[in-house]
Order: C-alpha cells, then sequence, then structure tokens
C-alpha cells in the first residue's frame, strides 16, 4: 500500500515492507486451512496474530489488514481491515518501534538499516529477455467528461475507501522469450506473428484497473493485428507500431487501437525502449474488478513499457 500522508511515509522506512494474499497465508475454508496448517509461512502469521489484542484479530474471517512483525513473528503491532484512518495507522507505527527497540535488546536483535532492495520482477518474468510493465487506467470521456468519476470537480477523497475506485490505477507484467519476433524483416511494414499479438491482447489488455479480470479466452479475441515497420537507416533501429484489437466476451469487451514507438539495437539484438499504447472503450463487469456501477462504455488506456535493468551495482544490493 502506498501512503501519501508524509509521517507514515518516513515511519515507515524502518520496516522491511512485505505484500501477500492473506488468503494463502490463512484461508478461510476448513479444507484450504488443513491444507496449509503445516506451512512455515501459516504457522508464522498464526502465531503472530494469536498473540494480537481482542479485537485487532479476525478470527474467525478473513484476515486482511496491516500488520507489523518482528523477525520471528512476535507482535508489534497491527489491526484487521486497517487503512482508512493515517492517524491512526502513524501511531500504531510509533507503538511498534517502541516496542521494537525492547524486543531487540532482550533478544540481541541486529538493528540495520533497511537495504535498497531495488525493483523486485514477478518470478514469472524475472531473467526474461523482453519484460514489458504494464499501466492500466481508466481515461476523461471527451463526450462525457463530467460523468467520468475521476474528474468530476471535488470527487477525490483520500480519506474514504470508495474514493479508490475512482482514482485507482493498476500495473501488470508480460514477457517474451524472442525479441527479435517483434522487428521486421526488411524496411517495409509487416504483421507483428499473430500469436504474439493475441497473447498479449489476452493477457494485458484486461480490464483490471480497479481490480482482477480474468484473461481473454482464444474466442473472447475478436480482432488482434499489429503492424511494424523501420523508419529510416539511423542506429539503433527506429520502429513504429500500428494496430487494432477487439475483445467480446458478450457482456464484456475491450476494443482499442494500438500505436508504439520502439529503438532496436541490431549489434546486441535487443530492445533499448519499446512503448506500446492501446487506447479505446471497455464495457461490462467481471465479478471482481469493481464495475458494477460503472459498466461503461467508457474510455480505458493501457500503457506497455520496456522495464529496464537496475546497474549491476544497485542488483547486487539484493
Amino acid at each position: 500500500m502506498v501512503w501519501s500522508d508524509q509521517r507514515i511515509q518516513e515511519l515507515s522506512k524502518h520496516f522491511v515492507p512485505v505484500a501477500d494474499e492473506v488468503y494463502m497465508l490463512y484461508p478461510e475454508d476448513p479444507h484450504n486451512l488443513e491444507r496449509v496448517k503445516d506451512e512455515p509461512a501459516h504457522q508464522l502469521f498464526k502465531r503472530f496474530g494469536e498473540s494480537m489484542p481482542k479485537g485487532d484479530w479476525n478470527h474467525p474471517g478473513t484476515k486482511q489488514g496491516i500488520y507489523l512483525m518482528g523477525p520471528d513473528g512476535e507482535y508489534l503491532e497491527g489491526r484487521f481491515a486497517a487503512g482508512s484512518d493515517p492517524a491512526d495507522i502513524a501511531r500504531r507505527i510509533e507503538r511498534a518501534l517502541e516496542r521494537w527497540e525492547k524486543l531487540r535488546k532482550e533478544k540481541k536483535y541486529a538493528n540495520k538499516p533497511v537495504p535498497a532492495l531495488g525493483e523486485q520482477l514477478p518470478p514469472e518474468v524475472e531473467g526474461k529477455p523482453m519484460v514489458l510493465r504494464v499501466s492500466l487506467r481508466d481515461l476523461k470521456s471527451l463526450e462525457r467528461p463530467a460523468a467520468t468519476p475521476r474528474w468530476r470537480a471535488g470527487a477525490f477523497d483520500d480519506s474514504n475507501w470508495a474514493g479508490f475506485m475512482q482514482w485507482a490505477w493498476n500495473q501488470n507484467w508480460i514477457a517474451f522469450d524472442e525479441p527479435a519476433a517483434w522487428i521486421p524483416k526488411g524496411k517495409d511494414e509487416q504483421p507483428v506473428a499473430d500469436a504474439l499479438v493475441k497473447r498479449l491482447c489476452r493477457e494485458v489488455l484486461v480490464d483490471n484497473v480497479r481490480g482482477q479480470a480474468p484473461h481473454w479466452t482464444r474466442e473472447h479475441v475478436k480482432r488482434a493485428e499489429l503492424f511494424v515497420r523501420r523508419v529510416g537507416d539511423s542506429e539503433p533501429w527506429l520502429l513504429e507500431y500500428r494496430g487494432s484489437a477487439q475483445m467480446d466476451a458478450g457482456e464484456q469487451g475491450y476494443e482499442a487501437t494500438l500505436v508504439g514507438e520502439a529503438q532496436w539495437d541490431s549489434k546486441a539484438r535487443r530492445f533499448v525502449r519499446f512503448e506500446l499504447v492501446a487506447l479505446g472503450l471497455r464495457r461490462g463487469a467481471w465479478q471482481f474488478n469493481q464495475r458494477e456501477r460503472d459498466k461503461g462504455p467508457a474510455p480505458m488506456g493501457v500503457a506497455l513499457r520496456l522495464f529496464e535493468e537496475p546497474p549491476a551495482s544497485a542488483k547486487s544490493r539484493r
């Protein structure tokens, strides 16, 4: 979670932030709870939760919340479903730091600075030769600007959880094993391989700006075309992309125009820049993407940009 509160930002520097799917740590249903009962991650989280004050730990039920713990799962602070009151979170972090000072002296824990880890890639894309960062966002409706929630005057209120659904953006990743498949074999415009474009449409041109939406199935992809051409003779090569996509699942859909630009180092055979944007109208709602009251049609943009590996010196600090 990213906080705009400056006090929380400063206090958070004393901790290593960790995010996880709480259902995997502590499932609510008996079957899955039995499945994970011997897993170290569940045991640590369970031990932590059982040491919390009554009222701050939700049991039985979901364990979503903000928790501050020591190296061995020791209770420092935390609260189920926390997050709506920045002042409360700041006070809890301050109390956690006070408890940490006592705990580290008792157990002789080393109080070392939090390391600069840099950006961590998901395991499914880490190490791939072409990794793209995918950013998704609702866009302003030119036809109905007043109807677009995040552009209404006075619509944003960061103390109100519902404001998340008006201002949210999301980020995904996608990786490819053969970067050269995205470049033309000559200077004339030619299509990018059909399988690559359809995979891109199915996996990342989805409406998960506010929550979770499934990949499109092969049957949902009605149109997926992307053309590339080389511009000029400069090195690195300058490439231009244009295309369109249409996904239709009945009530849900997304139809977009694709435009992009990239630079290809022909000697190193790798991209030094790759940018592709999809702009179009999405419609409908999925079970977990928070669109029940905003089914559209409404504009949505998806931007794909080449992930830049950190310098070797930064990677060595991980």
